[in-house]
């Protein structure tokens, strides 16, 4: 079990709980529509599978803990780093970390123009250039600093 199937089986679970049909005294349903954006008639309810059969949310867990139950402790420790974005003690240089944070700043230099994050920036450049912050998006982002600088850019 990868932690791709886990944030799958997770997303899927949050989708059949969330999915159930709107009743009539919802305004949105006047006009066709409900909260998820799905047409009111094609709105699935409690999510069938192929074969007609009601899945309920709690059968995503039972899947789940079944899953689960062939790893080692050491596994089920590395999906949850993996998970929840703390995978693993990685110690880098001073080096490193100095030419991470320059290629992060190009990419927000190049991403910036118009954002949130620009006029963040021209207020207090303390605050917006913060390292500790910059850090944490790296450290989020398996230190990919084009993806860290988008993700910072939408955080602002």
């Amino acid at each position: 079990l990868t932690s791709s199937l886990l944030i799958i089986i997770v997303v899927a679970k949050r989708i059949v709980t969330m999915s159930t049909p709107v009743p009539a005294t919802n305004p949105a349903s006047c006009c066709g529509f409900t909260p998820l954006g799905f047409p009111a008639q094609e709105m699935p309810s409690n999510s069938q599978n192929s074969g007609g059969r009601n899945i309920a949310a709690d059968d995503f867990e039972t899947i789940l803990n079944e899953g689960m139950k062939h790893l080692t402790f050491d596994e089920i420790q590395k999906e949850q780093e993996i998970l929840h974005g703390v995978a693993g003690d990685v110690v880098l240089s001073e080096n490193t970390i100095n030419a991470l944070l320059l290629s992060l700043k190009e990419q927000l230099d190049r991403l910036k123009k118009g954002s949130a994050y620009e006029i963040a920036e021209k207020r207090s450049q303390a605050y917006a250039g913060n390292r500790d912050l910059e850090m944490a998006f790296l450290r989020a982002n398996e230190f990919d600093p084009k993806v860290s600088a988008e993700k910072l850019i939408k955080f602002f």
